[in-house]
C-alpha cells in the first residue's frame, strides 16, 4: 500500500532501514524510531498531532500556497543543480531563496572555499536570523511544474507527496526537540524551510531552520547538552529547558499543551472565516 508515490513503510521518501542508517546521533535515531512507531501506529499524541496541524492543506489543494496555507510560500520554478555537497554546508546560501526575486538557478555555480565553518559564526547566524519563522521557499522544476499545471490531479498528488514527507520529517524533529525539553508547539511555529525538489517532486534536498540557526543538535551542541546535564544546569541556547520531571508530570504537561494548541486553532479558524 502506498499513499501518493510514498510507500507507508517509507520515512521522508526512504525505507525506515535507509532513513536510519543515515543518523549517527543517538539521541536523534532514538527519536526517529520513536516517530516512526507513532506513524505506523497512527498516533494522536501531542507531537504527532502538532506535526499533521502544519502540514495540513486547503481541501484540493494544487499549489504550494494552499497545500502550505499555515507559511508564506515562495516558489522558484527553475533548473537548480546544486550538489548534496555543497547544499549541506553551513555557509551554503539557502537564505537567499526566501527573496522572492532568486531565480531557483541562482546558485548553481555557488563554490565553497575552505572548511565547512560552524553553524555559530556570527555572519551566520545573522543569515539565518534574517528568514525569520513561519516561511518555505520551494524550488520546482519547469517540466515538474509544468505536468502540475497540466494535470490538477497529478498536481494534488504531489502536494500530498512533500506534505507527507514535511510531516514525517516534522514529527522525528519535533521528537528530537521535546526529547531536549522543548516546548515543540513554539519550536514548531519557528520553524522555516527550503526544498529543492526533483522532477518527480520527491525532496532532493532540504534545509530547516528556526530564529538563528540551523534546527537539529551539532556536535557543539550536543557536547554542551552533556556537560550541561552532568553538572545538572539548564542553560541551553536552542533547547532552553532539560525536563526532569516523571513520566507522569510530562503526560499531564503534554494534555494541556494540546488543550491550549487546540484553541489556538480554533482561534485562527475563526479569524480566517
Amino acid at each position: 500500500m502506498s499513499v501518493n508515490g510514498i510507500g507507508t513503510r517509507d520515512y521522508m521518501g526512504e525505507s525506515y532501514e535507509e532513513r536510519l542508517s543515515k543518523i549517527t546521533d543517538k539521541n536523534a535515531a532514538n527519536a526517529f524510531r520513536a516517530a516512526y512507531a507513532n506513524k505506523m501506529a497512527g498516533a494522536k499524541d501531542y507531537i504527532s498531532t502538532i506535526s499533521k496541524a502544519y502540514n495540513t492543506g486547503r481541501v484540493g489543494a494544487t499549489n504550494f500556497v494552499d497545500a502550505f496555507p499555515m507559511y508564506d510560500v515562495i516558489t522558484h520554478v527553475g533548473n537548480a543543480d546544486i550538489s548534496s555537497g555543497n547544499w549541506q554546508r553551513n555557509d551554503f546560501p539557502f537564505w537567499e531563496y526566501f527573496n522572492k526575486n532568486t531565480s531557483a538557478d541562482a546558485l548553481n555555480d555557488w563554490k565553497p572555499v575552505g572548511a565547512n565553518p560552524p553553524q555559530t559564526r556570527s555572519d551566520l547566524q545573522r543569515n539565518y536570523s534574517s528568514i525569520g519563522s513561519g516561511r518555505i521557499a520551494i524550488l520546482i522544476p519547469e517540466s515538474l511544474q509544468q505536468k502540475m499545471d497540466a494535470d490538477p490531479a497529478y498536481a494534488r498528488k504531489i502536494m500530498a507527496k512533500v506534505q507527507e514527507w514535511k510531516e514525517d520529517y516534522d514529527r522525528w524533529d519535533n521528537t528530537v526537540a521535546a526529547s531536549y525539553g522543548a516546548n515543540v508547539a513554539e519550536f514548531q511555529a519557528g520553524k522555516s524551510y527550503v526544498f529543492d525538489l526533483d522532477e518527480e517532486g520527491n525532496v532532493r534536498n532540504c534545509t530547516v531552520t528556526s530564529p538563528g540557526r540551523i534546527t537539529g543538535p551539532t556536535k557543539e551542541e550536543q557536547e554542551q547538552f552533556e556537560a550541561e546535564q552532568a553538572e545538572k544546569r539548564r542553560r541551553r541556547v536552542k533547547y532552553i529547558q532539560i525536563l526532569e520531571e516523571g513520566a507522569e508530570k510530562r503526560k499531564i504537561q503534554e494534555q494541556e499543551n494540546l488543550r491550549l494548541y487546540q484553541e489556538h486553532l480554533l482561534k485562527h479558524a475563526l479569524l480566517q472565516q
